[in-house]
């Protein structure tokens, strides 16, 4: 269930201009996107758990859409977005060259409005295998 009230929408849209300009190579949104102090925590389908935080998640990024052309996707669904204040959730599932043309990833995503935009906090991400994901 994805909250249609005027909060939510703009979260949603935040979370979306985000995806589209990463997608297609744009990554000077991911300094105004990314909060300073975001953690990213991933767990593997091997059950392996890695934390990055903004510098390290970045590199991560870049390294994506330097190995595959400057393009790693934009597919995405959203299946729920909480607002509570200035606070946000989001949850969403992925299909991107992040982790692998085979994998799909659904990520809980924290958001607080702050400096006046929201900023991504925490990400916290689940991989899995495609035929899996169905």
């Amino acid at each position: 269930m994805v909250d249609n009230s005027a909060r939510a929408n703009e979260v949603q849209a935040v979370i979306e201009t985000l995806i589209h300009n990463v997608g297609n190579n744009n990554t000077g949104i991911l300094d105004e996107i990314y909060h300073d102090d975001m953690k990213v925590i991933m767990l593997s389908p091997d059950d392996e758990v890695s934390v990055s935080d903004k510098t390290a998640f970045k590199e991560v990024v870049l390294s994506a859409l330097k190995e595959n052309n400057g393009s790693i996707g934009t597919w995405a669904k959203f299946h729920h977005i909480t607002v509570e204040g200035e606070n946000a959730h989001v949850l969403i599932s992925r299909r991107n060259e992040l982790t692998g043309p085979d994998m799909q990833i659904t990520l809980g995503i924290d958001l607080i409005h702050v400096q006046g935009r929201w900023q991504i906090t925490r990400e916290v991400i689940l991989t899995r295998p495609l035929p899996e994901a169905a």
